[in-house]
């Protein structure tokens, strides 16, 4: 693949500003990652914040940045002026944030959804976006003390690809490898793909095994292999195969209990997102995970018991410890 500092922007210049949609752990881990090595980044905030420097320390992996980010609600933003919206949200805040941030985007501009889950490019063009793109992580983040986020693990990787259904993939395609360009400016492992549903459809995979049973045992990823409900893991992300086949994505040459160990080995010391929702008595992204592969088995009238059995057992331990 070419240098990143060749690629260009299929519209405007590559020096425009990058707005990351959310400051969770994975929005304040990428913009400072994005601002360290100069491109102009902007994190936009819940509704009613204030516009402000937001602080965005990161470590981990022989890295230590300390960046300001500016900072604003969507609200305080121009429309129609930015060309990259990267949406890092969680699943279930995705739809409210595309609704406030929609009308921000320019004619020509593009959009990134890096959040855990299926059916997100559907959301998105509920909203009116349809140049979408998306984008999975696999590097350990984990919120630390004080609003830090910490990178845990050797690996990790972004890769990006398109996802709009019906739109001219050459240019796509184009976008993608600029994102790439931009996450490798940043010191990223990123690849850029020409079929973002097989990508998300494989994240999917990993996430539908490892997530809920990591939680579960509140453990760390790199004890998930070693314990009995390793099993589960394996075989709710083979229901995943079956079900992404149903939809026209072929993932039958993956190994997911090959994959499953390789994400667990390189996210090793990481506590999985869901296992940190659980323990921050928040909601869990099980509905788009899990809950969304058994909503897509059964209208394909097919079974996946480790799947819709994962997503109960979360669901229960998310009733027991979520204040309401």
């Amino acid at each position: 693949m070419a240098n990143p500092e060749k690629f260009a922007s299929p519209d405007d210049d590559p020096q425009d500003l990058v707005t990351v949609v959310g400051a969770g752990a994975l929005g304040r881990w990428l913009a400072a990652r994005l601002q360290a090595c100069g491109q102009a980044v902007r994190l936009v905030t819940r509704p009613g914040s204030m516009t402000r420097t937001l602080k965005c320390h990161v470590t981990g992996a022989g890295t230590t940045l300390d960046q300001e980010v500016e900072s604003m609600p969507a609200e305080n933003c121009e429309p129609g002026k930015i060309q990259w919206l990267l949406y890092c949200t969680k699943a279930g805040d995705l739809k409210e944030a595309a609704r406030e941030t929609a009308s921000l985007l320019s004619p020509g501009g593009w959009s990134a959804v890096l959040s855990n889950g299926l059916g997100h490019a559907d959301t998105l063009a509920e909203m009116g976006i349809n140049r979408c793109l998306a984008a999975t992580v696999t590097y350990g983040l984990c919120p630390v003390e004080g609003g830090a986020v910490e990178q845990r693990g050797a690996g990790g990787q972004v890769t990006v690809g398109p996802i709009a259904p019906g739109f001219d993939i050459g240019k796509a395609f184009e976008a993608s490898r600029w994102l790439v360009g931009r996450f490798r400016s940043a010191g990223l492992k990123s690849e850029a793909v020409e079929d973002g549903a097989e990508l998300v459809w494989r994240k999917a995979t990993l996430n539908a095994g490892l997530n809920p049973v990591a939680a579960l045992i509140r453990r760390e990823n790199g004890e998930v292999p070693g314990h009995p409900l390793f099993p589960l893991a394996i075989e709710a992300s083979r229901e995943v195969i079956q079900v992404a086949r149903e939809v026209g994505v072929d993932l039958s040459k993956d190994d997911p209990e090959q994959l499953l160990r390789d994400l667990c080995r390189d996210t090793s010391t990481n506590r999985c997102s869901t296992l940190q929702d659980l323990e921050a008595r928040r909601p869990t992204e099980m509905e788009w995970i899990c809950g969304a592969v058994v909503r897509i088995a059964e209208s394909a009238g097919i079974e996946v018991p480790a799947n819709r059995l994962l997503a109960k057992m979360v669901q229960e331990a998310e009733s027991s410890c979520v204040a309401v």
